[in-house]
């Protein structure tokens, strides 16, 4: 079970679903984990969105107007292998997953399915997407290991409060990523309410730490880990 919330707000979520009820009621469902959910109405709504949002979770109808989720999946799979797929199919449509399994998706869901079988699948998708990434490599000889919750430099780790480590766990998922000072602030916060300069002060103090650059400014918008500025 992945008990971080963290992992779920930065998760961007594609969902394709042509009858519009079951849309509204899962894309509710959704927005409540995730902070970017995309919907489609169909296949070839769902392939625009998946070019355009890059996201990293897909939740597909099998029967869809325009492109089935299959025939999305298999253009997808030409260039993405990885990406986790949840399939969503009614029961007259099980041949179907014969081919979707060629495909390598994560899990399917037989209609009509419980919230708590949705909810599932996606911590089966978001486990598969971390396995294989437990230690992330990061710039300047930088890594973050997602298990034990610790940042090394070359071996050596670097001490972190809770609020540093939030920070550096949550950048070190996306670390090309601009993050505004409103999302970092509402990610390492949540509720609490903290002015811009806590956040410069925080950043502040974990730089003194670190024996190389990682986190750099963007002028007036925020930090990321990729910048060379």
């Amino acid at each position: 079970m992945v008990n971080n919330t963290s992992l779920y707000k930065n998760i961007r979520v594609l969902y394709a679903e042509d009858e519009e009820g079951i849309r509204e009621n899962i894309s509710f469902v959704l927005s409540l984990l995730f902070k970017d959910v995309f919907v489609a109405k169909d296949g070839q709504e769902a392939l625009e969105l998946f070019e355009e949002k890059n996201p990293d979770l897909l939740i597909f109808d099998i029967c869809m107007p325009k492109y089935d989720g299959i025939e999305v999946l298999t253009l997808i799979r030409k260039t993405n292998q990885e990406i986790p797929v949840i399939v969503l199919t009614a029961h007259t449509e099980q041949p179907y997953l014969f081919r979707a399994i060629e495909l390598n998706i994560t899990r399917y869901l037989l209609k009509p399915f419980s919230k708590n079988s949705l909810l599932n699948a996606i911590e089966e998708c978001l486990i598969k997407r971390i396995k294989g990434k437990e230690c992330i490599t990061l710039k300047n000889s930088y890594t973050f290991d997602y298990v034990t919750k610790n940042l090394f430099f070359k071996q050596t780790k670097i001490p972190l409060s809770l609020h540093e480590l939030k920070l550096i766990e949550l950048m070190s998922q996306q670390p090309s990523k601009i993050f505004s000072f409103e999302e970092l602030i509402e990610s390492i916060w949540g509720w609490e309410i903290v002015s811009k300069e806590a956040l410069k002060s925080l950043v502040k103090v974990l730089r003194k730490k670190l024996p190389a650059p990682l986190i750099h400014n963007i002028f007036g918008i925020g930090y990321t880990m990729d910048s060379e500025q």
